[in-house]
């Protein structure tokens, strides 16, 4: 079983974001998820990931939690944009794990979490989110 919903949450087309993963990387997507500084969507997650809860609302719960952090991929946006100010603007963020890679796209005060298997081309796949969202 998987989850797969439509996106109603950000003003970016994230329907095709998570349509371009998909194409590109396939079984390497586990999760992607719309959000704002408010809200978050879960658009699409396998069985890998729904196998790391007991329940759906479980997943949801641990979801609810992460995103009363994501102030700080906005907070870390600004804050990189100052500091290196000749490097242009963040879009993205990026974090290695063991069994998984994590990444969230910025769109304004918006994003696309997703995450990967670790071998997959990390560049790729946020090029596609990025022209998927343009």
């Amino acid at each position: 079983m998987t989850i797969s919903n439509d996106s109603s949450l950000v003003s970016f087309d994230a329907d095709r974001a998570v349509s371009a993963l998909r194409d590109e990387a396939g079984d390497s997507v586990h999760l992607c998820v719309e959000y704002d500084t408010e809200d978050f969507n879960t658009l699409y997650a396998d069985q890998m990931t729904l196998d790391l809860y007991d329940s759906e609302r479980e997943m949801v719960d641990h979801f609810e939690e992460v995103l009363s952090y994501v102030h700080v991929d906005f907070m870390e946006k600004d804050l990189f944009e100052d500091v290196f100010r000749s490097a242009g603007a963040v879009r993205s963020f990026v974090t290695l794990m063991d069994y998984v890679t994590l990444i969230r796209v910025l769109v304004g005060e918006e994003g696309l979490f997703f995450t990967v298997s670790p071998n997959s081309d990390v560049t790729t796949l946020v090029g596609l989110v990025e022209d998927a969202v343009e």
